[in-house]
């Protein structure tokens, strides 16, 4: 592991650990760990500087919630274990192990864990290349009367 992973891995966990805000969104309970990130990508060399792909495994605690919010990109969810509530454009939704879902971020959403089992999911997600290591993908949904509207 290089020091440069260890060191986003230890402050993604340590800014998820933080219970009331992280930049700025409300949330409890969420822990990630980056998994794997991608810079070259391939044969979409004219993306190469400007995005990667990023892998983060993020645990939700019991009790655990992350209130209204965005991602600098789009991304695939997959819960791998429990079960989360999922709020979206007015509709709610029970995830449970071995669902996956899309978002594109530009849409405010909530969730929180359902039960008494803490949730694990794999997030997958297209990010600027130039996020600063160690930040997560969340950022504050807009100020009301700034609206997206989300394709899935």
């Amino acid at each position: 592991m290089t020091a440069r992973f260890a060191t986003a891995c230890a402050l993604l966990c340590l800014f998820a650990a933080s219970a009331a805000s992280a930049d700025g969104v409300d949330l409890k309970g969420f822990h990630g760990k980056v998994k794997a990130e991608l810079t070259d990508l391939g044969h979409l060399s004219e993306l190469n500087g400007k995005y990667r792909l990023r892998v983060t495994e993020v645990t939700m605690d019991p009790g655990g919630f992350m209130h209204a919010h965005h991602h600098l990109g789009p991304g695939l969810r997959c819960v791998q274990s429990g079960e989360m509530k999922y709020d979206i454009a007015g509709k709610s939704t029970i995830y449970k192990a071995g669902d996956c879902f899309t978002e594109t971020g530009a849409v405010t959403h909530e969730s929180s864990v359902v039960g008494s089992a803490p949730v694990v999911l794999l997030n997958f997600e297209l990010l600027p290349d130039s996020i600063p290591e160690g930040k997560g993908s969340i950022i504050p949904a807009p100020a009301e009367g700034e609206h997206h509207h989300e394709h899935q």
